[in-house]
């Protein structure tokens, strides 16, 4: 049998700080030593391995390719040897950081699900980043995030375990007068004749509003594309030419609307379904189980998502 290379726990730390931080010298401190000596570590990890990890220059520059691979099997060992220190407690105790990515209209959601599991594991640090939903598939395959709130029934998801907490609906938020008050929703066609505030076509919330109009055989009139939702409000909020946005009903609910009118849009045949997805594993790892088990207790999950 080949002998493993001469590389241990402090090592990989090394890299993934280097990720998180993008700069030598942070990535030292974080990881408690000299930045000479953080140098010292990946030049031996070089030297083992036989290949460049770190493209160096005046400063941090990136990983290499061969890097990028060493980076995303170090966090899946650092994140295994975490689940095992958990599960050596036997969950009694569970501590540690859960890194959770969550797309813009389902952070109230998570805000809510992380509460309720502060709630049964006080010794949790939760971390919740907002990312596209494409971000944060990338972040479950690298593992550099241990769970996701995200669209389910959308777009394809890949090697990930899936739990439907709720379906997503939208409204229209702009001036009373522009919005035309009505009781009725609105139709997609009908919303497509006003100038629009809507997310950047990177957000899949935007993809799934263009297929909606599409469907409806309609051509939106997009004046203004932000990849934040206060953005989009802010813009819909001006009185100086005035603009609709389309926002999910769950982040409409969190805001101050009280100078702005609020439509309902007719609901999608199918509407897009939000949950939790969590890497596929032989073994979850506990804090990820324990998020799991919170949502389960903290909503009412979907089961038929058509």
């Amino acid at each position: 049998m080949s002998s493993l290379p001469p590389i241990d726990v402090a090592d990989l730390r090394v890299l993934v700080s280097l990720a998180t931080e993008r700069h030598f010298a942070r990535a030292a401190q974080a990881c408690n030593m000299s930045q000479p000596a953080l140098s010292t570590r990946i030049r031996r990890m070089e030297e083992s391995l036989g290949t460049p990890l770190v493209q160096r220059g005046q400063r941090f520059l990136g990983f290499t390719e061969a890097g990028e691979r060493v980076l995303t099997r170090a966090r899946r060992v650092l994140a295994d040897l975490d689940g095992l220190r958990q599960d050596v407690t036997g969950g009694t105790a569970l501590a540690g950081r859960l890194r959770i990515g969550v797309i813009p209209s389902a952070t109230p959601l998570a805000g809510r699900l992380a509460a309720a599991l502060a709630r049964a594991h006080p010794g949790v640090d939760i971390a919740c980043t907002s990312l596209s939903s494409r971000m944060i598939e990338a972040g479950l395959l690298d593992y550099s995030l241990d769970a996701g709130i995200t669209y389910l029934n959308n777009e394809p998801l890949h090697n990930v375990d899936t739990l439907a907490l709720q379906p997503e609906s939208y409204c229209l938020v702009g001036a009373p007068e522009l919005l035309e008050q009505s009781a009725e929703p609105a139709s997609w066609k009908r919303a497509a004749d006003w100038p629009l505030a809507l997310l950047t076509p990177d957000m899949q919330n935007r993809r799934i509003l263009d297929k909606a109009f599409s469907d409806a055989g309609a051509t939106p009139q997009v004046v203004f594309e932000a990849n934040s939702f206060l953005s989009i409000f802010g813009r819909a909020g001006r009185e100086t030419s005035p603009v609709v946005a389309i926002l999910p009903r769950m982040i409409v609910d969190e805001l101050k609307t009280d100078a702005l009118g609020v439509r309902e849009l007719e609901a999608m045949r199918v509407p897009p379904v939000i949950g939790l997805v969590a890497p596929r594993r032989n073994l979850q790892l506990p804090l990820t189980s324990a998020l799991w088990r919170a949502c389960l207790q903290a909503t009412q999950p979907i089961d038929n998502l058509s």
